[in-house]
């Protein structure tokens, strides 16, 4: 049977069209609605977890999740089901845009605008989501998609709801086996100490410390705890969290404050909910909490010398320079670019493996983040997929810098004679997009 693929059509309703994004909970694809030709996003099961019950109740139960709580702020659930052959899957509102895990591997950390915009945004759909009895569990930079709006605007969605709680009116007895007290879920350097030591059922103030890491990040570039499970267990445990204005000293005291309540290792001490954390950060910084603009290149004064000679660069024939691994800056991007997310592979010793994700794409390259890393010069084939068609493509491609990263590094690749049929397909995609965006 093999995993899903572009090209199978499910439930005789949706036709894949390309990947997306691949991981150990499933596959998710482009695809579109046979009878409306509407783009969505459906998310399936791989083969080895076809016929696991727990990985389909789960499935399921995210689109129940999704549903339940439901806001302008939470990725849409559209429809949901099990295929013929058995496989569960999720449909979901198709989004374009970039997660603020890309974001930030790319700029290492916002400005403080765009952190109080993203803690009041996201503070009040997790608001709505507790308040009906689906506290998310696993809050982080991975599942939080700043996206394009229809009018050209940017949106912040949260995603991923696959080990949420539900409780209350929400849950059904039969979905208990399935959060079990005592079983570890999440990311461990966002997770709440309550959470890393599995005490007891979690609350939504489990989400709130998940959010304050965020905006710690977002603020500083860095998380108050790095490490493995057991490494951020111990620090969380013994230590308190170093204080936000020691790695940002610009940031106002009365932010630093707000997002430092969050993080408290006793949970009776954080805010009681999150629409309390986002008002609090709205009355600390009222000037701050509008819309910003996440995906536009922030002003140079906002960047670390890495990226402003990165945003500088020309794609084609930019030499790196020493240290950060940054292309020399030669002027202005050659090409313009925008944003697109699909696995990239790279081939080594004749096969392909799984190198990173796109962030971005332009008809000269290509931004991939990865935890691999490459030295700036350094030629290799990629393989991905073409925006619009899906059609997957291999060619050969150049460092032109690299940034390492915490978990993810950026690489900046320049393509090697792309065909012109290629380049203009991406051109095209890359024009559409300028145009949508204003």
């Amino acid at each position: 049977m093999g995993d899903p693929k572009p090209g199978d059509r499910i439930d005789r309703r949706y036709a894949l069209r390309r990947v997306i994004a691949e991981g150990g909970g499933g596959i998710v694809f482009e695809a579109e609605h046979l009878l409306t030709t509407r783009p969505v996003a459906v998310k399936l099961l791989r083969e080895h977890d076809i016929h696991n019950a727990a990985a389909k109740a789960r499935l399921l139960r995210e689109a129940k999740a999704l549903t339940v709580a439901r806001h302008p702020n939470v990725v849409g659930a559209l429809d949901a089901g099990e295929t013929e052959d058995g496989n569960a899957y999720l449909v979901m509102e198709l989004l374009e845009g970039r997660t603020l895990a890309g974001i930030l591997a790319a700029r290492r950390r916002t400005g403080v605008a765009d952190a109080v915009h993203v803690g009041c945004t996201v503070g009040q759909a997790l608001a709505v989501a507790h308040e009906r009895g689906v506290v998310h569990r696993d809050v982080k930079p991975g599942n939080l998609f700043v996206a394009l709006d229809g009018a050209g605007g940017e949106v912040i969605k949260l995603l991923d709801f696959g080990i949420a709680s539900l409780s209350g009116a929400a849950e059904e007895s039969s979905d208990s086996k399935l959060t079990m007290r005592g079983e570890v879920l999440g990311t461990p350097e966002y997770m709440a100490p309550e959470q890393l030591l599995a005490e007891g059922e979690l609350d939504r103030r489990c989400d709130v410390y998940g959010l304050g890491t965020v905006l710690y990040e977002c603020l500083s570039g860095s998380v108050p705890f790095e490490g493995r499970y057991g490494q951020v267990l111990l620090q969380a445990s013994t230590q308190g969290v170093p204080p936000l204005r020691s790695r940002a000293p610009e940031i106002p005291a009365a932010l630093a404050a707000v997002v430092e309540k969050a993080l408290c290792r006793e949970r009776a001490a954080r805010w009681a909910d999150a629409r309390d954390f986002a008002r609090a950060l709205a009355e600390a910084a009222p000037e701050l909490a509008e819309a910003t603009a996440l995906l536009a290149p922030p002003p140079d004064s906002a960047q670390p010398f890495w990226a402003r000679e990165a945003e500088r660069s020309t794609l084609r024939g930019a030499g790196p320079v020493s240290g950060r691994g940054a292309a020399t800056p030669l002027g202005r991007r050659r090409f313009p670019r925008a944003p697109y997310i699909t696995p990239v592979h790279t081939r080594g010793e004749g096969t392909y493996a799984l190198f990173g994700r796109s962030e971005d794409v332009s008809e000269g390259g290509l931004l991939v983040l990865t935890a691999l890393t490459r030295a700036p010069g350094e030629r290799l084939w990629l393989r991905f997929a073409l925006p619009a068609t899906g059609r997957v493509v291999e060619v050969e491609a150049v460092v032109r810098w690299a940034r390492p990263g915490r978990e993810l590094g950026a690489v900046g690749f320049e393509f090697v004679d792309l065909p012109a049929p290629e380049r203009a397909l991406i051109r095209e995609y890359v024009a559409s997009l300028t145009t949508h965006s204003g």
